[in-house]
């Protein structure tokens, strides 16, 4: 997966997955956890042109696995890998339709494992991007590990430095919202990613409220899960005619209306990602010949 997979295939991918959803050429299913004995196993779906697939997830283990139509099992990947570049992917390419045009600054707010690939995807798909960084958890040492890569960043003060940019990404576990509607530029968008549990804000119900156009990868699933429009809607912040799909901006429906706008694109991520992102890894491994190939059959005939 190293070798093959990279931020500008993925980003084309899903592009091309949420224009075919938009189609309805492609299809998403609503995640579906299973907790017992204090483990939450999670599952998420979707499908493609003529490949289904699955993630599911436990306590840090991330496993994936791709079928054609036919029920033939393609392939079997390990997924966190696979989650980390595609969420990269997916925030650079809602940046792109929903900030303003030619954005130069991009705040990231949160460098776990999957903030520092938010830097790496922005430093990778958008050359000469200034990149500023904020955590409050190991800045320093997520700092210099960033830096060891190759990759300038500047490192913000607080909440409210990194927020002087035009584009804000927010990537973190917290539960209690941290991004205030006054920290915000005109103009600004947001990539609210952290949280796809009900209990966990991270943006302040104000900036939802201020914002002209929210943007979400499936609407049943954020009434569910997106805890930053769950908490806003049960203050009365929220006007759902102002959510709208991934695949809708895609496909050119709908956009920002001025440049002093404010949006948001709250990301959960759904299987149709990974699904995407699952079909590229399998074409590209039978492409140039990589990955172990082994005799798996699913079904039971009676003699």
């Amino acid at each position: 997966m190293q070798k093959i997979l990279n931020f500008k295939d993925s980003y084309e991918t899903v592009k091309e997955a949420f224009l075919l959803l938009y189609q309805k050429l492609a299809t998403n299913t609503k995640r579906v956890r299973t907790s017992f004995h204090g483990s939450v196993l999670t599952y998420q779906s979707g499908g493609i042109e003529h490949y289904l697939g699955f993630k599911v997830f436990v306590k840090g283990t991330f496993f994936s696995m791709l079928f054609n139509d036919s029920g033939d099992p393609l392939l079997m990947a390990e997924a966190d890998l696979i989650t980390r570049i595609r969420t990269g992917a997916i925030s650079v390419l809602a940046s792109d339709y929903l900030a303003k045009r030619d954005y130069n600054t991009v705040g990231i707010i949160g460098l776990g494992k999957q903030g520092k690939f938010q830097v790496k995807a922005f430093y990778e798909l958008k050359p000469g991007i200034k990149i500023k960084v904020f955590s409050k958890e190991r800045l320093e040492e997520e700092l210099k590990k960033i830096e060891e890569e190759g990759i300038k960043v500047e490192k913000a003060k607080d909440y409210k430095d990194v927020c002087n940019a035009d584009v804000i990404v927010t990537i973190t576990n917290s539960k209690d919202p941290f991004l205030k509607y006054e920290f915000l530029n005109r103009g600004t968008h947001i990539n609210a990613l952290g949280s796809n549990l009900p209990e966990r804000v991270e943006l302040y119900p104000e900036v939802i409220k201020n914002s002209s156009l929210i943007v979400v990868e499936d609407k049943d699933q954020a009434k569910e899960e997106a805890g930053d429009l769950i908490m806003a809607e049960k203050m009365n912040m929220l006007d759902w005619n102002k959510v709208k799909t991934l695949a809708e901006v895609i496909a050119g429906v709908v956009k920002r209306n001025s440049e002093d706008d404010i949006t948001v694109f709250k990301s959960m991520g759904i299987g149709l990602e990974d699904v995407a992102v699952l079909k590229l890894l399998y074409e590209k491994a039978k492409k140039y010949g990589l990955g172990s190939e082994i005799d798996i059959r699913g079904k039971w005939y009676l003699v």
